[in-house]
């Protein structure tokens, strides 16, 4: 009998990172066009407000940005706020470079490193944990780039026409609002391993607590602190109980 070898599989490119990348365009465009426009509105320019979104990139924190530097709050106080509700992402590289088996060009890394917002993550991770073979730099470059230009775009089309749109219902607002955590879910919905079941739920139920009790910012650091204890709680205890019961 003849054995069947599996043909090598080849890494993904960067044009079809920017193809992979449609998911996030279609998300990012409204949610950034909403940001233009409440960036108009506490006194920003449509050229300020893709200043913001090219040199951030910080998402749904940027309305929080424009909110606080419009009501007056210093640049220093603004800048901490946000790196308080961003902290999660400092996790996120040690996050991918645990899945990453490539050596890494620096000048590349550095360029999708900075691009790496959550959805962009969820992405990545996905592609290492499933399709280990097709992930390569180019690809992530190609993904974090057009993520990134997609919302520089929508930002500067909203405080272009901010005016026109003033006028925005709730029910919308109110949806464009979740579509950026929306997305973020399903991708790691579909990134979701068994083995992470412990873990996960140890985060939800702290965070849920938390979130329930206290509010939401605090939620973040206690939701992070709980998930890396219950990962050493983990790896540490109950993988070397196990051991010795076997």
């Amino acid at each position: 009998m003849s054995e069947h070898k599996t043909p090598p599989v080849d890494p993904a490119g960067f044009w079809q990172g920017a193809k992979d990348s449609q998911a996030i365009i279609f998300t990012y465009l409204p949610v950034s066009f909403a940001f233009g426009v409440s960036a108009t509105q506490f006194g920003f320019s449509a050229w300020e407000a893709l200043f913001l979104s090219c040199s951030m990139y910080a998402g749904a924190s940027q309305f929080l940005v424009v909110a606080l530097l419009g009501s007056g709050t210093s640049i220093w106080m603004t800048a901490l706020t946000v790196i308080a509700l961003d902290i999660r992402h400092i996790l996120y590289g040690p996050a991918l470079q645990n899945l990453i088996q490539d050596r890494l060009n620096m000048k590349k890394t550095a360029v999708w490193a900075w691009g790496l917002t959550d959805e962009v993550f969820a992405a990545g991770m996905i592609k290492l944990s499933q399709r280990r073979q097709e992930w390569s730099e180019s690809w992530m470059l190609g993904l974090s780039l057009f993520s990134w230009l997609s919302w520089a775009l929508g930002s500067f089309l909203g405080g272009l026409f901010a005016d026109q749109v003033t006028n925005m219902p709730q029910f919308l607002q109110a949806a464009l609002d979740f579509l950026l955590p929306a997305l973020f879910l399903s991708f790691l919905l579909a990134a979701f391993e068994k083995k992470h079941t412990f873990v996960v739920a140890v985060c939800l139920i702290v965070s849920a607590l938390a979130c329930y009790f206290i509010n939401m910012s605090a939620a973040i650091f206690i939701g992070i602190t709980s998930g890396i204890l219950a990962g050493l709680f983990k790896h540490y205890v109950l993988k070397h109980h196990n051991e010795v019961n076997i």
